[in-house]
């Protein structure tokens, strides 16, 4: 079976757009399945999707999307994961364009696409897609926006990986992809594959005030692996990306520092210094000071939603 469609659902009114959205794929049926997993803590209402015979739905009680996720993973039979909220959706021909991609890349790990950011009438917000591929833990560790809902994971790697953490919430894509990244490779589709929704009327259970420290952790953990400052440097391309690796030094120091972990903290600064001092002709390149000062990186979700949040301020 090429690939697992996982929707963890906590009983929206959307899940049954998110799961129509795939059925309705011109792909061979018995090349894809549908685990919805229910998290609500309740029945789900019953509907016309969950006839079809490649839609199964298990259970978990209440237990947060990485277990949720983790346990759709662990019952599906795909060769390829891929994790849908159950407010987002698939675009028509998403899985075809995969499997071609998976065609043409079929040593990479992630597979992913663009994505459309769409608000509750319809509208498109933003299209992105970063475009990064083949060894690219620099881009990843940096901040580049590889978006779960755009991705399709190589069931091997996920696993070998470990799968979701049950420790990072908020950032968890994030921190996958990074764990991922750090591993193996990416290919990209140019094509816009998913919609992610955004607006008013959008609602999350994602508790963002422990986001930015979950990023440190996550961070924090891939460096220490053996063979990250190597894979870093050898995926930063540009002056950009150089800028980037200081950057999670740097911060990363600062984190430790913080904690009173002072020899980490002293670890890592010298590592980045250490980056700073091998990063040479970089050094005179405007955009490695960009880098080294943002806080977010150019096409990730971040300045979709500033200008969607201007538009809607401006007068008319």
């Amino acid at each position: 079976m090429f690939c697992s469609i996982i929707i963890p659902t906590i009983g929206r009114a959307t899940l049954a757009r998110a799961v129509e959205s795939a059925l309705n794929q011109t792909f061979d049926p018995a090349d894809f399945e549908v685990v919805v997993v229910n998290d609500s803590g309740r029945p789900l209402p019953s509907e016309a999707w969950q006839q079809f015979p490649q839609v199964q739905v298990i259970y978990n009680n209440r237990r947060e999307r990485s277990f949720a996720r983790n346990s759709g993973a662990a019952v599906a039979r795909g060769v390829y994961l891929y994790f849908l909220d159950d407010d987002d959706w698939l675009l028509p021909g998403a899985l075809t364009a995969f499997w071609q991609l998976a065609q043409q890349s079929p040593d990479a790990a992630w597979l992913h696409g663009g994505i459309q950011v769409v608000n509750e009438n319809s509208r498109i917000l933003g299209e992105t897609n970063s475009g990064i591929q083949g060894h690219c833990l620099a881009q990843i560790m940096g901040g580049a926006w590889v978006p779960i809902q755009s991705s399709l994971i190589r069931a091997q790697d996920f696993f070998q990986v470990g799968g979701y953490s049950p420790f990072i919430r908020g950032t968890e894509d994030q921190d996958l992809c990074r764990r991922i990244a750090a591993m193996g490779s990416l290919a990209n589709v140019t094509t816009a594959v998913a919609c992610l929704f955004r607006g008013a009327d959008w609602q999350t259970s994602t508790d963002y005030g422990r986001a930015a420290e979950d990023t440190r952790r996550s961070r924090d953990e891939i460096i220490n692996q053996p063979g990250a400052w190597r894979r870093l440097r050898a995926s930063a391309d540009s002056g950009y990306w150089y800028g980037r690796i200081v950057h999670v030094y740097l911060s990363l120091a600062l984190w430790h520092l913080r904690h009173s972990r002072f020899f980490t903290a002293a670890s890592r600064a010298c590592y980045g210094l250490t980056v700073w001092l091998l990063s040479g002709r970089h050094l005179t390149n405007r955009q490695f000071w960009q880098a080294l000062c943002d806080h977010h990186v150019p096409g990730s979700l971040h300045f979709i939603q500033i200008a969607w949040e201007q538009e809607a301020r401006r007068p008319f």
